[in-house]
């Protein structure tokens, strides 16, 4: 028997980074994302035989995929605690796969989380007789990743405690670009991040900056100043990269080619007075989100970037 299930990443614009509690990824602030639905994660379960015991094994779903030891202990592991979390044993096969580069900052823990945890929800109702609603999956889903609480919702999600949800933004259908500067996974892996952001002096005052950053943008969104809300999203992943550079051992994810293309973008929006929403993860990539009306701002931009020799990932155009 089998069930499949995917989910897209997502970008946060008010960073998730540092947590109250480790074991259930509770977050020291709220966070506020915006859903990438072309950018999936996809993920299949065989359900062999009914089982005594619960026997999980993982595989990928194609060969573009490699997931580490750890990697895949920590997806098994999710799924492991799920089931024991009903009752629900057997033997299982987990096969997924991504259509983006993994573990370098685009999220793809998000989305495959998201999409194992939708599964389970599937499988949940076959064998429980559960019905779970989109806001419990994000609960669940958030004790795997705790990004990947709000890969379940189409647009805009706010994560404060237990589970994300859906919250209403004057901006919808934006266009989202990101400038690949690495695909290769990270020295530092998030879960890592969060451990020794925690050493910064920087980190006193981070949850209070980030809420009020938080307010500020919303605000931002409903007075719909895009240039307020670039100032805002600018500072908080500056905010978060500087926890980075500033812990013991101190570490980081951006690059000279990094640094590059965002003097090239600051300096696009001074001479244009308009430009992209702006934002980095935990990795030297640069995600853009625009409006449907800044099409040919969004080229030129584009065009400037890709001529000094970088790529630029366009998921709309897979579509």
């Amino acid at each position: 028997m089998k069930f499949t299930a995917q989910a897209p990443s997502n970008i946060a614009l008010i960073k998730y980074m540092g947590k109250t509690e480790v074991e259930n990824n509770r977050p020291l602030n709220a966070s506020l994302s915006y859903t990438l639905n072309n950018l999936t994660s996809f993920v299949e379960i065989d359900f062999h035989k009914e089982d005594a015991d619960l026997n999980i094994r993982w595989e990928p779903l194609n060969a573009d995929l490699n997931l580490s030891v750890a990697g895949q202990e920590r997806f098994m592991r999710h799924f492991e605690n799920l089931c024991r979390g009903i009752g629900l044993s057997g033997d299982f096969t987990i096969r997924s796969t991504n259509d983006f580069p993994s573990a370098c900052g685009l999220a793809s823990s998000a989305s495959s989380f998201a999409a194992l945890t939708k599964c389970f929800g599937d499988v949940a109702r076959k064998f429980k007789g559960l019905e779970l609603s989109a806001e419990q999956l994000s609960q669940l889903s958030q004790r795997g990743s705790g990004s990947s609480c709000r890969s379940l919702f189409p647009t805009w999600a706010l994560w404060e405690t237990e589970g994300a949800k859906q919250i209403e933004v004057p901006y919808q259908n934006l266009l989202y670009d990101v400038v690949v500067i690495n695909t290769q996974e990270k020295l530092v892996l998030s879960s890592e991040a969060h451990l020794r952001v925690s050493t910064s002096l920087n980190f006193v005052g981070r949850a209070e900056r980030a809420q009020k950053r938080l307010a500020l943008l919303l605000s931002a969104f409903e007075k719909r100043n895009w240039t307020k809300a670039f100032e805002i999203c600018w500072a908080e992943f500056w905010d978060m990269h500087s926890l980075f550079e500033t812990s013991q051992p101190a570490f980081g994810y951006m690059t000279p080619e990094t640094l590059t293309v965002l003097n090239l973008t600051r300096d696009f929006w001074h001479r244009e007075g308009d430009g992209p929403l702006v934002t980095m993860d935990a990795g030297p990539n640069i995600h853009f989100l625009w409006r449907q009306d800044q099409s040919i701002l969004r080229v030129r931009l584009k065009q400037m970037i890709v001529s000094k020799g970088y790529n630029i990932l366009d998921p709309d155009s897979k579509v």
